[in-house]
């Protein structure tokens, strides 16, 4: 009994530890600092010393998903050329998982996207499947995530390095699923946007979006995803992996994908670079004598959200205005006090019961209302 206390409080020890770390990432750590996806890191898995997973007929993950992964990077520069393309490997060669989200990481990418490609025993097993870091919900996820996790124990100084995770202990994956809370739905909505008509475009099985303990998307401190293109395993998947005209089919969808979700930020991104001191008069022309509006501040986020009304509890006409590193988002205009507290009143029966009233003045936030 003793034994099983102590056992427990270790547990809340070392749980409430990996959330102070968490706490400390965001706050210290936070890389996008300016507008838009600027910088994407695209990690393809395995390499070197790790093949990944090998098909019946000795054909490598990391082969695949290395010619993918360039072909992808190629599409975005080519298509993107202000945005910058990061391979953690462009070659075959071994990296730690921990030393990937640390490359993304260090120079503040916006987006990480890792590429991976499936194997197991079953050749029935098929279809193009995208994760984001959480808790399994299967045991397939749960085994999914310790085969690409296994890669650790390749790894030299892995008791070192990784000293907060075992990959073979399943309990080690709830504390892990807390790791990326802070960017799950922009995680969530990039794995959609890839996800999104891979049976119509690819002829592959659409397995869906899946959550489960990915340790190499445990450490990104941006949106990440990892995708999984298909299983080397049953014979279809594996010719479609390994044909050129298969990789190029992949990376075109994973490029849609990612344009997809680039366009969903770069209208959050027009809408705050239209919110300048011009605009805000253009807006206002029945703003009081004084000059001054007023708004209902409704949120305040790290991480930009799409301004859709499925984002904001059905609430339309959203904006957003940029405070420091963080994006604030507001509800209803009007120079009218009375107008105003309606609004606020309307925004706490939508849920928002912390909103309160802001007030502007020739596209300036004032510190305090006067009212």
């Amino acid at each position: 009994m003793k034994q099983n206390y102590t056992n427990i409080v270790v547990l809340i020890l070392r749980v409430n530890f990996l959330l102070f770390l968490l706490v400390f990432c965001i706050q210290t750590n936070y890389p996008q600092t300016g507008l838009g996806i600027n910088t994407v890191v695209i990690d393809p898995g395995h390499g070197g010393k790790d093949p990944g997973a090998i098909s019946p007929n000795n054909n490598y993950e990391k082969t695949v998903v290395l010619k993918v992964s360039l072909l992808l990077g190629d599409l975005i520069k080519k298509n993107f050329p202000k945005v910058k393309v990061i391979y953690t490997r462009d070659n075959d060669r071994f990296i730690g998982l921990a030393k990937r989200a640390k490359i993304a990481n260090e120079i503040g990418a916006d987006l990480f996207i890792s590429i991976h490609a499936n194997a197991i025993e079953s050749p029935s097993a098929h279809g193009f499947e995208t994760w984001v870091l959480g808790l399994h919900k299967s045991q397939a996820a749960l085994e999914v995530a310790k085969f690409e996790n296994s890669a650790i124990l390749m790894e030299e100084n892995n008791q070192q390095t990784y000293s907060e995770f075992d990959p073979n202990d399943p309990d080690a994956y709830i504390a892990l699923s807390m790791r990326q809370n802070a960017f799950l739905d922009q995680s969530l909505i990039l794995a959609n946007a890839i996800q999104k008509d891979s049976k119509l475009k690819l002829g592959l099985r659409d397995r869906g979006v899946k959550q489960a303990g990915f340790m190499v998307l445990y450490r990104a401190t941006m949106p990440a995803v990892l995708v999984e293109l298909g299983f080397l395993s049953n014979p279809k998947d594996e010719r479609l992996l390994i044909s050129k005209n298969g990789q190029t089919k992949l990376a075109n969808h994973l490029f849609e994908g990612f344009k997809n979700y680039k366009n969903k930020y770069d209208n959050v991104d027009e809408s705050l670079s239209k919110y300048n001191d011009e605009n805000m008069r253009d807006s206002t022309k029945t703003q009081s004598e004084k000059g001054k509006i007023y708004k209902v501040q409704i949120a305040t986020s790290s991480v930009k959200i799409p301004i859709l009304p499925e984002n904001f509890n059905g609430l339309k006409d959203v904006e957003v205005y940029i405070s420091g590193k963080f994006y604030k988002y507001t509800y209803g205009l009007t120079p009218n006090l009375t107008t105003i507290n309606e609004q606020l009143e309307e925004v706490k029966k939508a849920g928002y019961e912390s909103a309160f009233v802001i007030s502007f003045k020739d596209g300036k936030r004032l510190d305090w209302i006067k009212q």
